[in-house]
């Protein structure tokens, strides 16, 4: 079997973020896992340093010819309604592309691409003899879109993308939660929507840092207490950081002197502006609240690792991967008990309200001062982690059953929620 994979999402923006860390993994994993199976990728080359990237990265695991370019024209980001027509054109083109590769089956990492660059995604616009699988990771902007579809011209691009969806042969869904959500929302078959899970790679795991490491670590980043720490993959509202910050501010002030919050990942000034706006709003010094920005893997990895507490406060998300990285790393939790996020945590005691700052800031309090508690959540992350790791492997190749769509059922949906 020939399985062409789009990597577009290992190109864009997105590649520093969760869906491009879990695209590059999958990748890496059906390579490793391929056998007598033809792996081929799909590059875009409007992305010129990224595939030479991509290449050094899997020279000797893949033979050079199977990684293939296609080129758009210039100027297709959807954003402006000037480039539509090259948009329409240029999903033409790469899908021409594909079907010249004549593939058994193509693999789309990421479909909501293409908004604020020249990256190109679509389903059967061309034609539909390609088999398509889509990984789809939430449908975020359908439960708001007064927020995440404000204007007529991206609500056009997204309906489009709903509509690539429907067309796709299969779904895979990254969660129990995303794979009922696909159903009832998407009104697809339910046969066509897996849950494959997901799981983290092998850097993220316990490391037995030694003070003196900590503390280069600490100083390299500006850090001057024990770590409160949160990745929240991005800063729309839903990722809740007034929330926490507001949480963070009601601890016992033993606590905050003791603990410093620090927020790591990939910060626009715009951004820092609000953040620093709710951290004078909540009378919080400099030294309370530490923005790091965007950190390479293996200093990510030993932030988990140094971590005293690891809160995840998202209102929504499709998985939430850095709470199963944290986990991973041995790190103790608490998260958010809506959406897929219970699921991924596994431990009902490990939860909180994300609408209510202070169930935030008691369980913060429970996980600092209560030892067992504390310990209870190193343990079960480990053991969560691991276990995430089998059922993602399984569900590759397991079709979706009434276990799987049932339990969804179960978690706390965001419409619920005003």
């Amino acid at each position: 079997m020939r399985i062409l994979i789009d990597l577009q999402a290992s190109q864009t923006e997105n590649r520093v973020r969760g869906i491009g860390r879990y695209s590059w993994a999958i990748t890496e994993a059906i390579i490793s896992n391929a056998k007598q199976h033809e792996v081929w990728l799909l590059l875009n080359t409007a992305f010129p340093e990224s595939i030479r990237h991509i290449r050094l990265l899997l020279k000797g695991k893949i033979p050079e010819q199977h990684i293939r370019v296609f080129e758009v024209p210039p100027n297709i980001a959807e954003r402006n309604p000037d480039n539509a027509w090259r948009a329409r054109a240029a999903e033409k083109i790469r899908e021409q592309s594909i079907q010249n590769l004549n593939p058994d089956v193509v693999l789309i990492t990421s479909l909501f691409e293409g908004f604020n660059n020249d990256a190109v995604t679509s389903v059967g616009v061309f034609s539909n003899k390609v088999k398509t699988a889509v990984i789809l990771y939430d449908l975020i902007p359908l439960w708001n879109p007064q927020a995440y579809l404000p204007t007529p011209v991206i609500n056009h691009y997204y309906q489009r993308k709903i509509d690539s969806l429907k067309r796709a042969g299969l779904l895979l869904a990254i969660s129990e939660y995303t794979q009922q959500e696909a159903i009832d929302v998407l009104e697809v078959d339910p046969q066509s929507v897996v849950n494959i899970s997901a799981a983290v790679d092998n850097r993220f795991q316990p490391q037995n840092l030694t003070d003196q490491q900590i503390d280069a670590l600490y100083q390299r980043f500006g850090i001057s207490r024990k770590v409160i720490l949160y990745v929240p993959g991005g800063f729309d509202s839903r990722k809740n950081i007034d929330g926490l910050i507001t949480a963070y501010s009601l601890l016992h002030e033993n606590l905050r002197k003791n603990h410093q919050l620090v927020i790591v990942s990939k910060l626009p000034d715009s951004e820092r502006y609000q953040i620093e706006k709710q951290r004078k709003k909540d009378g919080l010094s400099y030294e309370d609240l530490l923005l790091v920005g965007y950190v390479e893997d293996q200093d990510l990895v030993a932030l988990y690792n140094a971590a005293a507490l690891f809160v995840f406060p998202s209102k929504y998300e499709g998985f939430g991967l850095p709470v199963l990285e944290a986990m991973a790393c041995g790190a103790p939790v608490i998260a958010s008990n809506c959406t897929s996020i219970p699921e991924v945590v596994g431990l009902k005691d490990a939860l909180f309200d994300p609408f209510s700052p202070l169930a935030i800031m008691k369980k913060m309090a429970q996980a600092l001062r209560d030892g067992v508690f504390h310990e209870q959540l190193c343990e079960h992350g480990l053991k969560q982690a691991q276990q995430t790791k089998h059922i993602s492997g399984r569900n590759l190749t397991t079709p979706a059953n009434k276990s799987q769509t049932s339990s969804a059922k179960n978690l706390s949906h965001p419409r619920q929620y005003p």
